[in-house]
């Protein structure tokens, strides 16, 4: 839709104009950023004022039958971000009336529109009163001699400030990327839109002084019919981003949409149609307009984190997707329970073929070894994967180090290598990494919690619990995260506090830890005497043991030795169970023996209540010093 050269019609209705040449809406002289289908909504409604457009015409004009997004989904996403852009309202128009099932009508007063032209619009001035060139030109001299003499009487530099001065940036402090509405005809495209949402709120989290929502929080508001208004109001931020996502081969369609909340008002709005390949280039161009329209400048690393285009094969990058939903609980998951994260062994090799696809697909794809390494960790972790670490460290800290080589400011590949080397007992330098990937990501929730832990494993209570509180406010429905942080409370040895948050979270595993520590063992053992799998055996025959039931903890021990056989079970598990039956150079013989496998629990060795009871003994002193534990 584009004028003539000759001259560049505006419509003015109300504060607003529309300037059919540039195709910006401005406000009082100053430009909103809207573009695509709603600009174009708007110009078919202003050339028809008074009169109904309806919702074939608009599908016949703007969503042709070779289209792949659902056309009714667009149509009232554009009419939606049109209305947010002129500050309408669907109940009481002023501009834009709804004709139920019909079309739309355009009912306010327009200046300028009218005359159908096939290419733009035309003013509406007879042939008769039409000025000529050489008149318009004179005009204008006149015009901009007028204004001269008029700024010359004015107070110049104070009026410069006022016609001239940049729109001030809105205070905004949090930010929430809701899911991104699936556009296409394929519902198993969701994982698409799920890792879209994901990607960008990674990206987002890359902004210093920007609080940004995590991934599992705002899944909670997938298909919610809730304002924007009432979800800010739970998540407790200033402004939100929405939008949708369509894909159909290898190309990709989405339109975005950043409101700020109080003042309800639309600051951004962008429609993108590209190719798969630059899935990262169209992340990276979208966090940098929001980035833009929040803050007044980004630092120059900043500025380099959102700015590193680069093709990416489709396939690869929709493996790397898949492998990601996998590990994140599911696509579009939204249960709050399902948010505990809680794996099986199959899940993570499924995990892991799928990063290794992306690879295969595109060896210089360093996300993909990135979350490949993510998911050998979890293949190494004594109640997921059922693997000693000791098979899986080499392959996940290998993925991390290349992941590194091909992108050294991935805060994913600077998280997963700290785990793998404090899995090495090697403190300073995991230490190093951690804070590496929170600086290159403030908002990384999995990095403040498993960071958190880590100092509290050095003995830093009030700094975990710190992490614990930021991480809370980050991704407040996430349980896990909740978990996380009653679990941190638990090992500071806070436990009637500790109590009070696993009551609150039903965590009846975190609730018998602190029964046992308060040596209260028949309510332990009265929420917990059905136990499915290795550790909630080992921790009841600790229990068992401590109470004086000999026997019954023999027999809960018999059975893990049983389950080794033929599974993975941590020497850490063993150790707990005999700590509890008071046989502490047993229990001593199988922490070395976790010590020697690199078991992932034996960071915490230093400071887990269970072992209490053997911190006096030389040989577990012994051990600890190993492990470069800070004495």
């Amino acid at each position: 839709m584009k004028t003539s050269a000759s001259h560049s019609p505006v419509i003015r209705f109300g504060v607003f104009e529309l300037d059919l040449r540039s195709e910006e809406l401005r406000k009082q002289g100053m430009k909103i950023r809207l573009q695509g289908k709603p600009v174009e909504i708007l110009v078919m409604l202003l050339e028809r004022p008074g009169e109904m457009v309806t919702r074939e015409d608009l599908q016949k004009k703007l969503w042709p039958a070779d289209t792949f997004v659902d056309f009714e989904q667009g149509l009232n996403n554009a009419v939606k971000r049109l209305r947010a852009a002129l500050d309408d309202n669907a109940e009481t128009p002023r501009f834009i009336e709804t004709l139920p099932r019909k079309g739309y009508r355009f009912v306010g007063a327009a200046i300028g529109a009218g005359a159908v032209a096939s290419d733009h619009i035309a003013l509406k001035v007879s042939n008769a009163g039409k000025p000529s060139a050489g008149s318009m030109a004179l005009f204008g001299t006149l015009a901009l001699l007028a204004l001269a003499a008029a700024l010359v009487g004015m107070n110049l530099a104070g009026r410069r400030q006022q016609i001239f001065a940049r729109r001030p940036k809105p205070n905004i402090q949090a930010l929430a990327v809701l899911p991104l509405s699936n556009l296409s005809a394929d519902s198993e495209q969701e994982y698409f839109a799920d890792g879209m949402t994901e990607e960008l709120i990674t990206k987002l989290g890359k902004i210093s002084g920007l609080r940004v929502i995590s991934r599992q929080s705002v899944m909670e508001y997938k298909g919610s019919k809730k304002s924007l208004a009432e979800i800010a109001q739970e998540l407790n931020v200033d402004a939100v981003l929405e939008g949708a996502v369509g894909r159909s081969g290898n190309r990709m369609r989405v339109t975005v949409h950043l409101a700020q909340v109080s003042p309800e008002r639309q600051l951004w709005a962008e429609e993108y149609d590209r190719s798969i390949r630059d899935v990262l280039s169209l992340q990276d161009e979208i966090a940098g307009a929001v980035a833009h329209e929040l803050q007044d400048e980004l630092s120059s690393q900043e500025g380099g984190r959102l700015s590193r285009p680069r093709p990416l094969h489709p396939e690869a990058h929709a493996n790397y997707l898949r492998g990601q939903s996998v590990l994140a609980g599911g696509i579009g998951h939204l249960s709050r329970l399902a948010s505990k994260r809680q794996y099986t062994e199959q899940d993570i090799q499924a995990a892991i073929a799928y990063f290794k696809s992306a690879i295969e697909e595109d060896p210089a794809y360093a996300q993909a070894y990135a979350g490949l390494a993510h998911a050998y960790i979890h293949l190494g972790t004594p109640v997921w994967g059922g693997r000693s670490s000791q098979q899986t460290l080499p392959d996940a800290k290998e993925a991390a180090t290349t992941a590194l080589k091909l992108d050294p400011s991935l805060p994913e590949a600077h998280f997963s290598l700290a785990q793998t080397l404090q899995y090495d007992w090697n403190w300073p330098e995991a230490e190093k990494e951690y804070e590496l990937a929170l600086k290159l990501n403030p908002n990384y929730v999995d990095a403040h919690l498993e960071y958190g832990r880590f100092v509290q494993a050095l003995g830093r209570n009030e700094e975990a619990l710190t992490h614990m509180h930021y991480a809370d406010e980050l991704d407040p429905f996430n349980i896990a995260v909740k978990e996380t942080e009653a679990w941190v409370t638990y090992a500071s040895r806070q436990y009637d506090l500790a109590l009070k948050q696993f009551e609150s979270l039903g965590d009846e595993g975190g609730l018998s830890h602190v029964y046992r520590e308060k040596g209260m063992y028949p309510e332990a053992i009265a929420i917990y005497h059905h136990p499915q799998g290795s550790y909630p055996l080992a921790l009841l025959a600790s229990i068992y043991g401590l109470q004086g039931r000999k026997d019954e903890a023999e027999a809960l021990i018999k059975k893990l030795k049983e389950t080794a056989e033929h599974r993975y079970v941590s020497g850490f598990f063993f150790a707990e169970a005999y700590v509890g039956l008071g046989q502490r150079d047993q229990a001593i013989t199988w922490l070395e023996r976790a010590y020697e496998e690199h078991d992932e629990w034996m960071v915490f060795a230093n400071s887990y209540p269970g072992l209490d009871r053997l911190r006096s003994e030389p040989r577990f002193q012994a051990l600890m010093r190993r492990m470069n534990f800070p004495q």
